[in-house]
Formats: C-alpha cells, structure tokens, sequence
C-alpha cells in the first residue's frame, strides 16, 4: 500500500500542497488534472526525484519520505520512456534488477512470466531505436514491474500512442495488475483512460487537491466548478435559490424544481450543470416525466464527430445555451435538424447544483 499524508513540495515557483491520498495494494489510482497542475511533482515526489517540504510517503509500512530513489524500489514508466537506446531490450529489463541488486534467481521467473504475458520474446536481442511505440510501452512496462517492490508510478506513457493501441496496453495493464497483484498511482489528463485503469480518482488544479475519491462518485458528483469544467461538463449556469428546492437560472430560461437543494437558503447563489449526454430529447406531444424538467427552445446547430453527434439547444426564454450529445446510433434515428424547434427533457437525478 502507498500512502500519501498531507504531502507538499516544490518545483521552480510552483508549489504541490497538502495532497493526500492511498493506494491500497493491488489498486490502481488515478491522478487527474489539466497540465500545469501538479501531477507530474506528486508522482517525482513519491519517486524521490522531489524532496517534499512537507508531509509523509509511506510504502507497505515503511516511511520512505526521506529515502533515497534506489532504495524505495519503485516502479516507473515516464512520458518518454526512459529506455537505454545503447542497450539491448534485454539489457534494458535487467537494468533495474540490477540496480536495486536483486539476484539472477529472484529475478528470472519474475522476468520469463512478463516476457511471456506482454509477447516480447522476440524482442530481447533488438535495441530501442528499432521497436515500434506500442513495442516500446511494453518493454518499459514491463522494465519497471521487474524493478519494482509491487508499486508502479506511470506518467501519462500512452498519450503519444493511437487510440486502439492505447486501448490495448490498457488491457495489457490490466492484466498485469491482476497477474502480479500490483498497485499503480498514473497520472493522465485523459478522463478515459482514468476511469479505465483506476478505481479511485484524485482531482489536481493548481497545484491543489480539488477532489478525491471512488471514480463513480467523482463522476457524478463533482466537487467544483472547476472539477465540472475538467470533467468535461460544458453546461454550466449561474442560477440563485427563489424557494424552497427552487432555482431560478435565466439561462435555462427561468424556474427548476429539483429534490433537493442541500440545505441551500433562499438568496443562495450556485452553479447548476449537466452533462450533455444526460440531456434527453422528447417529442412535442410526449407526456410529462416523472423526475424530468422539460425545456422547450430549437436547435440551432448541429456537429457531426461520428461516433456521437452535438447539438446546440436554445431554451425558450432563455439567455444561454445547451449542449445535447447524442449516440450516433440515436442520431440516425431522430437528430433534428438545425433551426427546428423541439423540446429536451434534463433529469432531476442528473443534474448538478455546485457552490458559485
């Protein structure tokens, strides 16, 4: 298990504060956040490359905090790799081993079952400069599983690979998690890719934990404004409380009852969102859902990205706008056309009310 408590560090004039989080064994934690945030610090801070100014490492008991890098036997991919280009594949797996001098029996088995799970046994007598990247992933993968004490910390490797190919090592990843029963802490600012790994998530803005906890609840509930804007939430609107579970939002074009407003007074400013996805489109004539706020307006834009398709909606009265994401399949089934009027429906459960 690696824990990390109330963790702060620098680099340059930026500054990581009070960050904490646990990464129980055999889990993966995901480290989310625009560039710029901090998530690259946090994970050289755990590494050892960045000596904290405050807080607390520790790593399956022991407080490595103050330990130096080749001591704490940590597992790590960079965003570049990090492979020797002078050295053979083979070369290059034993190298960590080496390093932490763990012995040719110790690591032998460990190394053929890794070769054998990632196929890259044909590989061994080659060099770097000639593998292709997703070969590339691989090796260094599985490079830093053989040197590590059962943690890997893994620096956004993926982002220069194609989409199926990420897709792949993210399988592989998987599988070699449930192979070696190993705990990894990945930074990455694809929220897909988070929420394909990990099952806990931890938000970072600014050099600060905006939020942290099981990925669904994160998904659902975000904490912020900001965490909403960088989990992709674009409709976002300013909105004040006019009554008891009553929200007036002049971009939505007035009034909203909802469930529940949080304890939320009466002259309350807040922001109210909802994912684009979770806006649902009715049919002039349909009947009033239970749970639903219907919002008639017309569409005036239409943006086709094949698997899913935007829309822009108007609501009637309102001042702003609405972004409707439909499933390509749905799309050929019933997409409006740009300029006609209809009617959206946004589910009460869906919908996002945030402090301003």
């Amino acid at each position: 298990m690696l824990k990390v408590d109330g963790l702060s560090a620098a680099a340059g004039s930026f500054r990581l504060q009070d960050i904490h989080l646990t990464v129980p064994t055999g889990a993966c934690h995901a480290v989310l956040g625009p560039s710029g945030s901090g998530k690259s610090t946090l994970l050289n801070a755990v590494l050892g490359a960045v000596v904290p100014t405050r807080g607390t490492i520790e790593l399956a008991g022991d407080d490595i905090t103050s330990w130096p890098i080749e001591r704490r036997g940590i597992g790590y991919v960079p965003q570049q790799l990090g492979l020797f280009p002078h050295l053979s594949v083979r070369a290059n797996l034993a190298y960590g081993a080496r390093a932490r001098r763990m012995s040719p029996t110790q690591v032998e088995p460990l190394l053929d079952r890794l070769v054998e799970i990632t196929g890259i046994g044909a590989l061994l007598d080659r060099y770097p400069g000639t593998l292709s990247g997703g070969e590339r992933q691989r090796v260094a993968l599985v490079r830093a599983i053989v040197a590590s004490r059962g943690l890997v910390l893994l620096d956004e490797p993926f982002t220069a690979l194609n989409e199926s190919l990420r897709r792949e090592l993210w399988w592989l990843v998987k599988e070699l998690q449930h192979d070696r029963g190993m705990s990894v802490l990945l930074v990455t600012h694809d929220l897909t890719e988070a929420y394909f790994l990990a099952e806990r998530i931890t938000v970072l803005i600014d050099g600060a934990r905006q939020q942290s906890g099981d990925k669904e609840q994160i998904y659902r509930h975000p904490a912020t404004v900001a965490v909403a804007r960088f989990l992709g939430i674009k409709n976002l609107y300013s909105a004040s409380v006019v009554g008891a579970n009553l929200l007036d939002c002049p971009a939505l074009g007035g009034h909203i009852k909802l469930g529940a407003l949080g304890g939320r007074c009466e002259g309350a400013t807040c922001t109210l969102g909802i994912r684009s996805g979770h806006v649902a489109l009715r049919a002039a004539g349909d009947p009033p859902r239970a749970g639903e706020h219907r919002l008639p307006g017309r569409f005036d834009a239409i943006l086709d990205l094949g698997d899913d398709v935007l829309l822009r909606f108007k609501p009637q009265g309102g001042t702003g706008t609405l972004e409707v994401k439909l499933g390509a399949r749905v799309a050929r089934r019933r997409c409006p056309q740009a300029g006609a009027p209809g009617v959206v429906g946004l589910p009460l459960e869906d919908l996002i009310v945030l402090e301003s």
